[in-house]
C-alpha cells in the first residue's frame, strides 16, 4: 500500500511539474490538461489515505490553485490531523490570493493547534517580509510594516 501511494505521489508531482514549467497550464502532448489535473488533486483531498491527502493539499499550492481555497481553508480549520493543517496553511500561502493570506494570518490567533498557529506566525511574517522588501538605486532596503494596524 504505501508503495501505491508513493507511485501515485511520484505521478502527480511529474505531471504537476509538467504543468509549472510548461507555462500553457498543460502538458506537453495535451493529454492532460491542467484542469484535469487540479480536478484530480481536488479529488485527492478527500481520501482516507493520508498520503494522498497530504500530498495533493501539497501540490495544490504548488500549482497555485485558486479554486482549492475554500477546500484548503476547510481544512486547515477543520482537520482532525495537525500535519493536513500545516501543510494546508503552507498551500494556502503559496496560492498567494487575498483570501488564502487572510486565513494563514487569522489561524495565528484562532487555530486550535499551538503548532499550526506557531508555523502559521512564520509563514505570514515571511509573506509580509517579501512583501515589503524592495531594492531602490542597487541598494536592498526593507520597508517597516511595524505601521500597520
Amino acid at each position: 500500500m504505501k508503495k501505491l501511494v508513493t507511485i501515485f505521489a511520484a505521478v502527480i508531482f511529474l505531471f504537476s511539474s509538467s504543468v509549472l514549467f510548461a507555462g500553457d497550464k498543460s502538458i506537453g502532448n495535451k493529454s492532460v490538461s491542467y484542469e484535469q489535473i487540479e480536478a484530480t488533486l481536488l479529488t485527492g483531498l478527500n481520501s482516507d489515505n493520508f498520503g494522498l491527502k497530504v500530498s495533493s493539499v501539497y501540490m495544490l499550492g504548488e500549482i497555485k490553485s485558486g479554486s482549492a481555497v475554500n477546500e484548503l481553508t476547510t481544512l486547515l480549520r477543520e482537520s482532525d490531523n495537525e500535519k493536513v493543517r500545516l501543510v494546508a496553511a503552507l498551500s494556502l500561502l503559496k496560492i498567494g490570493t487575498e483570501r488564502s493570506i487572510f486565513m494563514v494570518k487569522q489561524s495565528r490567533r484562532f487555530n486550535a493547534s499551538e503548532n499550526v498557529r506557531d508555523l502559521c506566525t512564520h509563514l505570514y511574517n515571511s509573506y509580509l517580509y517579501q512583501k515589503f522588501y524592495e531594492e531602490q538605486d542597487g541598494k536592498v532596503k526593507l520597508i517597516t510594516f511595524l505601521m500597520e494596524p
